[in-house]
């Protein structure tokens, strides 16, 4: 899929644009969810965002149906993983909020996972979920910008193209940890009577707790010159449940 939208863009762009902001993340091995992680990232691959026009992660992809190629893959609700159609969709999500923040753009609506990702660091994720958890960002800029998106050997990337700002300016951002919370040692039981009698299984791990602020930080040859703090992320702690019978 990559290939040759993606170069028919780049060699556009260029002409006239330059690259905003720029991110990649790494897949997993499961097959599914990559398919699931290609079919989102051509869905928003080529679109443009006019100025002041909010983009919604939602809807330029849509509802993840299996008529649409989606298929069932991991997933993660009320704190249990569980395979759903669409699985993984929330890489692209997030890929995308890393690349849109870098372009700084102005974001508008944006939630982390109920715990901290495998393939962005903390505080630098965004989950979404058809139709009620949105990722969305503005472009407060005076003139229109470009997403490019594209997915290929476990590699997904999005570039957001757009008119230069200034002469060695740049954006980066930075996670600043506040505070941690290690769950309880012992784990919590519930009986479930549709369990074979006498077993048990785990319905849910322990995971340990955070807060994370992000920072947008401007650089001007090389130099910070200013910081704007985007979100404080919380991921609480769960304590790990054993259901038994």
């Amino acid at each position: 899929f990559r290939s040759s939208s993606r170069v028919v863009w780049e060699g556009e762009l260029q002409n006239s644009f330059i690259m905003l902001g720029s991110f990649s993340t790494q897949t997993t091995r499961d097959e599914l969810r990559n398919t699931n992680i290609a079919l989102a990232a051509r869905a928003i691959n080529g679109t443009t965002v006019m100025p002041g026009e909010t983009f919604s992660f939602n809807k330029a992809v849509g509802e993840r149906t299996q008529q649409k190629g989606y298929q069932m893959a991991p997933a993660i609700a009320a704190g249990v993983t569980f395979d759903d159609v669409g699985g993984g969709v929330c890489q692209v999500s997030s890929t995308l909020f890393n690349a849109a923040a870098l372009a700084d753009m102005q974001m508008v609506e944006r939630s982390p996972h109920a715990w901290p990702s495998t393939y962005v660091d903390k505080g630098l994720d965004a989950t979404v979920n058809w139709p009620n958890l949105d990722f969305q960002f503005k472009n407060a800029k005076a003139t229109p910008v470009f997403i490019v998106a594209g997915y290929e050997n476990r590699e997904l990337q999005v570039d957001i193209y757009g008119m230069r700002t200034g002469p060695g300016e740049s954006i980066t951002l930075q996670t600043q940890l506040m505070s941690t919370t290690p769950p309880p040692r012992e784990a919590a039981y519930q009986q479930n009577t549709s369990l074979a009698p006498g077993t048990q299984r785990e319905l849910k791990a322990a995971r340990t707790g955070y807060v994370v602020d992000t920072y947008r930080v401007y650089l001007r040859g090389g130099q910070e010159y200013r910081r704007e703090k985007l979100f404080t992320s919380t991921y609480r702690m769960v304590q790990q449940v054993i259901e038994y019978n």
